[in-house]
């Protein structure tokens, strides 16, 4: 499998769901970025053909993680790490999120910079909010606040694209581009999410630690996901990793007349660690609707490594 990267550019205020609407999160994770491009799919008549390339592997997706100008950051891996460093780097490591992946060794080993890397990250962007009006029949007008972020100048997202197919390659990048007009996340409606997209070469080093992947003993995810039932024993021993509940609306007018939950569904977050990469699902979450509706939840892994 081939791979390639896409820098989100926001030229606007970005809502990224957290479970809350007064807040907003700093990234996006694959089974959102999915959705967004199967809502596209439909409109440019293409869904069955991104189906099939996304259950056929012929595409896997990352989450959208940070990149500050040339630099690519990657989740912390969950794995604890013996060090020497004085209490005040050990509570910044700890509420260290990301990692710039050609840091990722020195992370592992004890031996990164974690105040000055502390300060970079902190320049990624700020959070805010905006106030809107819920206007309802034959009631006073409501308004309510949403939680948004910004990114600073020279900062955005990327996702990591895995591809075997040039055809299912170009298929996504028409996808992406369209979205890129309507926007990403919550209440694009009201402006927000709008992004410019672009092809990148992905570092060298991030590259080869994916490829590493599959015969490595210490891997970490960079996607959300989840194995088959019948492997989840395995996968979980010898493992740290956190569960997120995955729910939601869907938003489909052929669907159903009515508005309909997809149904729960627990995934790994990117930044576990396992023993070996495994096979993830594209799942069904419709509930007695008129088509199915899928949830992405098959991980891109790279080799993690603390061996010293």
């Amino acid at each position: 499998m081939e791979y390639t990267g896409y820098k989100l550019v926001f030229s606007t205020s970005v809502h990224f769901g957290n479970g809350s609407l007064e807040n907003s999160d700093n990234r996006i994770y694959a089974d959102t970025i999915f959705s967004a491009l199967c809502h596209e799919a439909v409109k440019l008549e293409c869904i069955e053909e991104l189906v099939s390339y996304v259950k056929n592997e012929k595409i896997k997706l990352s989450d959208a993680f940070p990149f500050i100008g040339d630099s690519y950051y990657i989740p912390k891996p969950m794995i604890t790490i013996e060090s020497e460093r004085n209490i005040d780097d050990k509570k910044k490591a700890k509420k260290l999120e990301f990692i710039n992946v050609d840091l990722i060794d020195e992370y592992l080993d004890g031996s990164m910079d974690i105040k000055r890397e502390s300060e970079i990250i902190s320049n990624l962007g700020k959070s805010g909010t905006i106030t809107r009006a819920g206007i309802q029949t034959n009631e006073d007008t409501k308004p309510y606040s949403v939680g948004t972020y910004s990114f600073t100048a020279g900062a955005g997202l990327y996702l990591i694209l895995g591809y075997s197919d040039e055809k299912a390659l170009n298929t996504i990048k028409k996808l992406i581009n369209s979205l890129s007009y309507i926007g990403i996340g919550g209440k694009v409606s009201s402006g927000l999410g709008k992004f410019k997209a672009e092809r990148v070469k992905l570092p060298v080093s991030l590259i080869e630690k994916i490829e590493k992947a599959e015969t490595s003993k210490n891997v970490m995810s960079l996607s959300i996901g989840m194995c088959d039932d019948t492997d989840l024993e395995n996968v979980c021993e010898n493992s740290n990793y956190i569960l997120s509940k995955r729910s939601g609306f869907i938003n489909s007018s052929t669907y159903s007349d009515n508005i309909v939950k997809k149904q729960d569904f627990y995934l790994f977050r990117a930044g576990s660690v396992f023993s070996r990469p495994f096979k993830g699902l594209i799942k069904d979450v419709s509930i007695k609707g008129k088509h199915p509706v899928y949830r992405y939840a098959n991980p891109i892994f790279m080799e993690v490594s603390n061996d010293k």
